[in-house]
């Protein structure tokens, strides 16, 4: 049996392992948010995830070292990011060791980016030639992981990104606490949509409205999701064109 473990806020890890389970014959898929540390059975595990601040999201790295499974489990990484790949593969690498497991391949691909706070949703056109090359990407995955290939760790080949991820990726620390600068104005209409998609149940709705309680991710998804708009970050993400990853149902 093949397992897929994803985290996912907008869907891109979610077509990730959705396309790459189709391929596998007897593959299932799992959101990491709901594991508990059980023991995985597995021949091969993947775990897909998405490129946080040049790094790893912190739920990637809890998951990682509670991460149980046998010595002979084939375990493989795909990290999709919209900006630059930066450690998130090494430092996947390194938890699992610590772990006294082995990442025997790791993987980047390049998705349609959904970080609203720094920017808007990429065109229609650019987004369709990442899908076009995930599909791509994916058949070059499957071909490793049939046969439990072990392939180097990919790794990000722009200079600024190396150099500077170690300095970028400190600030991660604050993203559980930085839900505190959600805002909520009076179009929103209560339809809980956001809470309903939050991988990490981490918004309750309280009278109507969206309530954070400070276990967030910075995924996003909350203001992406929003019908209205009605959710914004410091003031910055209204006017910015909203990114769900339209191959998926999330």
């Amino acid at each position: 049996m093949n397992k897929i473990y994803y985290f996912t806020g907008t869907g891109n890890s979610l077509q990730i392992a959705n396309d790459l389970s189709v391929k596998l014959s007897e593959c299932t898929t799992h959101k990491i948010a709901e594991y508990s540390g059980e023991k995985i059975d597995g021949s091969t595990l993947g775990i897909v995830f998405p490129v946080y601040n040049w790094g790893l999201p912190l739920i990637i790295c809890d998951f990682l070292r509670k991460l149980n499974v046998s010595d002979e489990t084939y375990i493989y990484a795909i990290a999709n990011y919209g900006g630059l790949p930066g450690k998130a593969l090494d430092q996947c690498k390194d938890i699992l060791k610590e772990n006294g497991l082995k990442l025997s391949a790791g993987f980047l691909i390049n998705m349609p980016g959904n970080y609203i706070l720094g920017y808007g949703a990429r065109s229609k056109n650019v987004q369709d030639k990442l899908f076009a090359k995930e599909k791509k990407k994916i058949i070059h995955i499957y071909d490793c992981i049939k046969i439990k290939k072990e392939c180097k760790i990919e790794k990000s080949h722009t200079i600024i990104d190396r150099a500077c991820c170690n300095y970028i990726y400190k600030c991660i620390n604050k993203f559980h606490e930085a839900d505190q600068y959600y805002t909520v104005d009076d179009n929103c209409i209560g339809c809980g949509l956001c809470a309903k998609r939050c991988p990490v149940n981490n918004i309750t709705m309280v009278e109507g409205k969206p309530n954070w309680n400070h276990h967030c991710e910075l995924c996003v998804a909350c203001i992406q999701s929003c019908p209205k708009k009605a959710i914004d970050y410091k003031g910055r993400t209204k006017k910015r064109k909203q990114y769900l990853n339209p191959n998926v149902k999330l």
